[in-house]
């Protein structure tokens, strides 16, 4: 019975050998696209970017906008006056007026003993239509004027020639 199993058995191996490779064969078609696999590791948080800005004007337009807005938005009204002087011989003088929606408008002299005849738009301050106040610090001999808008929410705006407004900061109102 050893021997017929070891007969059997090279028998079976002679006839699995193979022969030379041929040469390929023509290409098949495609088959359908299998299943996605799953997405690999999550990699590191990258550095966190610098923080945004919003200008603050954007938010009072917002706010203005989601109160339904009231008469004071509406409407522009006067809400100060203030002197201003520039220059040595002859200065140039007058008067500006700021509106709550933060115009400026200036009543210029003809010269140093004859006021003006009208008043003209000089500049828009801020996007804001709750300006409070216009204030005036003058500088003595050699030193500069100083020109603050606040408004009621208690943002800031200075300017040393009422033309050119810089965003000061905002008053800490409880």
């Amino acid at each position: 019975m050893k021997n017929i199993i070891l007969i059997l058995a090279l028998f079976i191996m002679s006839c699995s050998t193979t022969g030379p490779q041929g040469p390929p064969g023509p290409q098949g078609e495609p088959g359908t696209p299998g299943k996605q696999g799953l997405p690999g590791k999550q990699g590191n948080p990258g550095e966190p970017g610098a923080p945004g800005k919003v200008d603050p004007a954007l938010i009072q337009k917002l706010e203005d906008a989601l109160n339904g807005g009231n008469d004071k938005t509406k409407k522009e009204v006067v809400i100060a006056s203030v002197h201003f002087s520039f220059g040595i011989a002859p200065p140039s003088m007058g008067f500006a007026i700021m509106t709550n929606h933060g115009n400026l408008y200036q009543l210029k002299n003809k010269n140093p003993v004859t006021m003006g005849d009208s008043f003209e738009f000089l500049i828009r301050v801020a996007e804001h239509v709750d300006f409070v106040s216009l204030s005036f610090l003058s500088g003595g001999e050699g030193q500069k004027h100083f020109y603050m808008a606040i408004t009621e929410s208690g943002q800031t705006y200075v300017s040393e020639d009422l033309k050119k407004w810089s965003y000061k900061g905002d008053i800490p109102l409880k």
